[in-house]
């Protein structure tokens, strides 16, 4: 497989397009976890010195997609099962079940309707076999139910951990046989929130978050 080659950038906000540059490789699945980020080689790509390069990747790891160790290679950061397991379930789970819990008076129409829009990007996603789609689409549904919550700690908590499920969904939703499971799974989030019922909602959205989360780490081996 020929390696991911990084284009040349310009010198306007050069920190935040090296950045985005290198996040978009990986989210879109060109570089793998474990790839080693050669500051050398990138900076030579990019045309841009290590200065701006290192702040980047500075960056990524604090978002949690990259690894950098004192006196070796940064690389591409990689999502193990028992963190999929024993953190990012719960937090999600909890999370989205609390802003579901507190903010139901706002299930109205206009969020079902920016709801059922993510649901049509999904299946065209899905149609075209667009995993990066497909998985920018799941995180805006799911962002979409937590900025019912206008707390700043709501978020600060999802943005805690959204890049480490990107970095899951991309690692496993492609070996998933069927993507229009995706889209299928969330019209039926919607329609149990139409029918709010606390008990019902948390039933399906654990079963939700556990499959879409859990089983399909299980089926890469």
């Amino acid at each position: 497989m020929k390696p991911h080659q990084f284009k040349s950038q310009e010198n306007l906000s050069l920190r935040q397009r090296i950045f985005s540059d290198i996040r978009d490789a990986i989210l879109r699945g060109h570089l793998k976890p474990g790839d080693k980020l050669r500051e050398q080689d990138i900076s030579a790509q990019m045309s841009v010195s290590r200065g701006p390069l290192r702040e980047a990747l500075r960056d990524l790891e604090a978002i949690g997609l990259v690894v950098s160790q004192p006196y070796r290679e940064t690389v591409v950061a990689d999502v193990q099962v028992d963190e999929v397991v024993g953190l990012l379930i719960p937090i999600r789970l909890q999370l989205e079940l609390f802003v579901l819990k507190q903010h139901n008076n706002q299930l109205d129409e206009e969020l079902f309707n920016d709801l059922e829009q993510i649901v049509a990007d999904m299946k065209q996603a899905a149609e075209e076999q667009n995993l990066f789609a497909l998985v920018e689409a799941d995180i805006r549904f799911h962002e979409r139910i937590i900025a019912l919550d206008k707390t700043s700690y709501a978020q600060q908590i999802w943005l805690s951990i959204v890049n480490r499920l990107r970095l899951h969904f991309i690692k496993n939703t492609g070996i998933f046989p069927d993507l229009h499971k995706v889209p299928k799974e969330h019209q039926e989030l919607i329609k149990a929130l139409r029918s709010y019922n606390e008990a019902a909602v948390a039933e399906i959205w654990g079963s939700h978050i556990r499959d879409e989360d859990c089983l399909l780490c299980f089926n890469q081996s």
